[in-house]
């Protein structure tokens, strides 16, 4: 008790110590949303949404009616789809690789974006496109995977980025490939940025520079954003000369 006594008597004396003592604020709850899978949610509802309809009925996609996503935190979103297959208007199939997962509206716009704009552009340049290369879908994270940043459009599986189409021969058509020709990137580039509310690209923030963000964020008067510069050719450097057989040899 000889111990004891000093504690018991500064808590008597100063009551409002531990009153006094402010407590931590609560993580916020974007913080904490790298790497975390969706939460456990129930069956797909027996009647297919509108959007879902649309794509149906018009024969323009195959995909596969999902759950919708609840959580973790703020992530999530209704009308889920895994979109598989985009058919084109002359019944050519484009694979998306690996399947997208994400909320109808967004499936429809990538579905229409492919068909209406990509098509009729790889036709004119006589590329045989066969598969959209999907670089990421729903994630539940922060934007650009920084911790604490605001909740990423991926997060609402409300986005999509890609990399480009793999052409017939399986070559790759690369979007920010600098040695695709310009005027190809700048018509790819004009469709994203009327058709989605962001498009980012290379020289956008930094994180982008290998591939193309699209989503169809939400935003005052309809407001959009269109960040991709479409980079110049790298200029060709001429290498040395060989040295000819001739030349004196130099030693060092």
């Amino acid at each position: 008790m000889r111990l004891l006594y000093p504690l018991l008597l500064v808590s008597a004396i100063h009551p409002a110590i531990a009153r006094e003592t402010p407590l931590p604020r609560p993580r916020p709850a974007e913080a904490a949303l790298a790497n975390y899978g969706p939460a456990p949610v129930p069956e797909p509802p027996d009647q297919p949404s509108p959007c879902q309809m649309r794509m149906t009925e018009k024969l323009i996609a195959v995909f596969e009616s999902l759950p919708a996503i609840v959580g973790p935190s703020v992530c999530g979103a209704p009308d889920m789809v895994k979109l598989t297959t985009i058919m084109l208007p002359d019944d050519t199939r484009i694979v998306v690789s690996p399947p997208a997962i994400m909320r109808c509206t967004m499936a429809e716009a990538i579905t229409h974006w492919v068909r209406d704009d990509i098509a009729p552009v790889a036709n004119k340049a006589g590329l045989a496109i066969r598969t959209l290369d999907n670089f990421a879908d729903y994630e539940c994270r922060g934007r650009n995977r920084v911790v604490g940043a605001r909740v990423s459009e991926h997060g609402y599986a409300n986005a999509l980025d890609v990399r480009g189409f793999r052409l017939g021969d399986n070559k790759l058509f690369d979007f920010t490939d600098r040695s695709v020709p310009r005027d190809l990137r700048e018509a790819i580039r004009k469709s994203v940025c009327a058709r989605f509310m962001t498009v980012l690209g290379p020289r956008s923030d930094g994180y982008h520079e290998n591939h193309i963000h699209l989503d169809l964020a939400e935003r005052r008067n309809g407001y959009r954003i269109c960040q991709w510069e479409v980079l110049d050719p790298v200029p060709d450097v001429p290498l040395p000369r060989a040295r000819p057989a001739e030349a004196p040899q130099v030693v060092e």
